[in-house]
């Protein structure tokens, strides 16, 4: 008996009671670095996934404001119907207009190649080049 009091006081456990508290603390200490890490691992990827979110809503705005400025630019000043179709390297964006007496509506139609969309309708007075309406829609 007195060989394994010499043993425990050895180690730094006073007596054979405190000899069982190693595994519990080993399980809680697991325990709190298992969920730090899964905490972690779920940051990085929400994280990921806000980046992957807002890259798409970029580059549909960036499709949109392209489109809007050529449509302004090459057709309205003219007069002329604007272009179908505008492909970019990110997406495509079809336009489709519709005169109704002096104002003209154009309905916009950003799409990633992974599928979103974002939508606008311009109502346009061609007799004073401005715009009076805009809808949108995401």
């Amino acid at each position: 008996m007195n060989s394994e009091l010499v043993l425990y006081q050895s180690n730094g456990i006073q007596s054979k009671k405190d000899a069982g508290y190693i595994f519990p603390v080993t399980i809680f200490m697991s325990i709190l670095l298992s969920a730090f890490l899964l905490h972690q691992i779920e940051s990085f990827r929400l994280e990921k996934l806000f980046y992957h979110e807002t890259n798409q809503q970029m580059d549909l705005e960036a499709m949109m404001k392209y489109t809007w400025d050529t449509i302004r630019a090459e057709s309205l000043m003219v007069g002329d119907n604007p272009y179908p179709n505008y492909i970019f390297p990110t997406g495509v964006a079809s336009v489709t207009s519709k005169d109704v007496d002096e104002k003209k509506e154009i309905m916009i139609i950003c799409s990633t190649t992974e599928g979103r969309e974002y939508k606008a309708t311009i109502i346009y007075d061609m007799g004073i080049h401005e715009v009076i309406a805009w809808y949108e829609t995401n």
